[in-house]
């Protein structure tokens, strides 16, 4: 075999190689959401972790021992229970948009992250 056969074989599965790489970690990093109502239709995810968005629904925060906070997310449709044992961003708040991760467990989810989003416009607060 000559040389620049080889040199070319050698970069081909250099290059191979790379893209392997490249693509397994895209897919590992490419986290998705789901909202309530399309997780209460998926029985397959009842044991994963899962990442869902939904709003907090009014009057329903309340502190529960420590610092667990007990809270309901909503779409519109399902509404879906949330216990929390960690700091809240600062912009939690009923009515706001809101990411959580964790697990089922039994009707609730127990979360282990739960991350506000930011609203899509700016509002000035009103002059006093």
């Amino acid at each position: 075999m000559r040389a620049s056969r080889k040199l070319v074989v050698g970069l081909a599965l250099i290059v191979v190689a790379i893209a392997a790489v490249a693509y397994s970690g895209i897919r590992s990093a490419a986290v998705y959401y789901l909202t309530p109502t399309e997780f209460a239709g998926r029985s397959d995810l009842r044991q994963a972790q899962v990442r869902l968005a939904g709003r907090v629904e009014a009057g329903s925060v309340r502190r529960e021992a420590g610092r667990v906070i007990a809270f309901r997310i909503g779409d519109g449709g399902a509404v879906l229970d949330v216990r929390y044992d960690g700091p809240l961003p600062d912009l939690f708040a009923e009515g706001r948009e809101v990411l959580v991760e964790g697990r089922l467990e039994g009707d609730v989810l127990t979360a282990t992250r739960v991350m506000t989003t930011h609203p899509t416009e700016y509002r000035e607060a009103p002059q006093r």
